[in-house]
């Protein structure tokens, strides 16, 4: 039986989580390739590790949710550290993932006011 210190332990979860992050930058880019050109792969790749961080810190435990989370943080960098958002997003009585729902459909109906 394989053992592994925890030590490598972490580090086959961080890599894993790496390998994770770059596969949606990847997604995420062939689907906006204006993304690629400006600000570039490795920005919108930084962009999305940082929130996939932050979904990990606060308890985000739906991957659709974590992906969400990052799709936004491409475009709208480090959302997450705006007091209001972390704040509505770490609020008790409900899930990150809950709050994230209701932010989208936040977005959803300002956007749709708006044309």
């Amino acid at each position: 039986m394989l053992t592994l210190t925890e030590e490598q332990w972490q580090a086959l979860q961080q890599g894993e989580a790496r390998q994770f992050v770059s596969m949606v930058c990847d997604e995420f880019l062939a689907n906006r390739p204006d993304m690629l050109v400006q600000p570039g792969r490795e920005a919108v790749l930084a962009r999305m590790q940082n929130a996939h961080d932050y979904a990990a810190r606060v308890g985000f435990t739906s991957t659709p949710h974590i992906m969400r989370l990052m799709y936004l943080s491409a475009d709208a960098v480090r959302i997450h550290d705006d007091p209001l958002v972390n704040g509505y997003l770490c609020k008790r009585g409900a899930t990150p993932e809950q709050r994230l729902d209701e932010i989208d459909a936040i977005m959803r109906n300002k956007l749709q006011g708006m044309n």
